[in-house]
């Protein structure tokens, strides 16, 4: 077949087609309709599967075996009103860890100097929106005191997760008056370690972001004595 005589099909294709009828009411969000399961323990399949790793314990135990296996290095974190975990910047600092600023002056050359500085990180501490049991995803919302750079470059990101913003999906956070994402400048979903494949297809963690994700589970009742 020839293009016109293509194209003439396809046009005349358009021309007999018809779109379905839009529905008279609004459907409203399209929420999956989920069976009820264990959140924390999908939670934690999913992010295993990722080769990140889940911390169901003692917060406080969970970052001292952290910093155990890894020695003390330079942090990047969150401010402290931020965190939902009273006292756990202390906790890196006391163990030896130095915290930087996580703020990238506008300057040039200022800038220039401040992101050399980032190679030597070793910790990013940040709270999170909230986590998906699906995918083992969390939501790291940025802006004032919640620097991108503490997701963004270490080597091992530490996550920490109040129990309760646990939910099933993307669309079960969305579709919550909590996600408000409307109101923020900056949102992202993190899915495990950095992943990247080379030229023979093995899979490579760490290359562009985090090599480690550990999500810290903490009780509502340490997030409201801490706020």
């Amino acid at each position: 077949m020839d293009r016109d005589a293509f194209l003439a099909r396809v046009r005349a294709g358009i021309d007999r087609s018809t779109l379905p009828p839009a529905p008279e009411a609004d459907p409203g969000p399209l929420v999956p309709d989920l069976p009820d399961v264990d959140l924390i323990e999908r939670f934690g399949t999913a992010i295993a599967t990722l080769d990140g790793t889940l911390h169901t314990g003692d917060p406080y135990a969970a970052i001292a075996e952290i910093i155990a296996a890894h020695g003390p290095g330079q942090l990047v974190a969150w401010d402290d009103e931020h965190l939902p975990l009273a006292d756990a910047i202390r906790r890196f600092t006391a163990s030896g860890c130095v915290r930087i600023d996580g703020i990238v002056p506008s300057s040039a050359g200022e800038r220039l100097a401040h992101q050399r500085g980032y190679f030597d990180v070793l910790y990013g501490l940040t709270g999170a929106e909230a986590g998906f049991a699906e995918t083992g995803s969390i939501v790291v919302r940025s802006g004032p005191g919640r620097p991108r750079m503490a997701s963004l470059i270490p080597l091992v990101h530490i996550v920490l997760l109040p129990r309760d913003r646990i939910v099933r999906s993307p669309m079960h956070w969305l579709t919550s008056e909590e996600s408000n994402v409307a109101g923020a400048a900056n949102v992202v979903y993190v899915t495990g370690p950095s992943r990247t494949a080379d030229i023979e297809q093995r899979i490579e963690l760490g290359v562009h972001g985090p090599r480690e994700v550990h999500v810290v589970l903490v009780e509502r009742s340490e997030v409201s004595r801490h706020r």
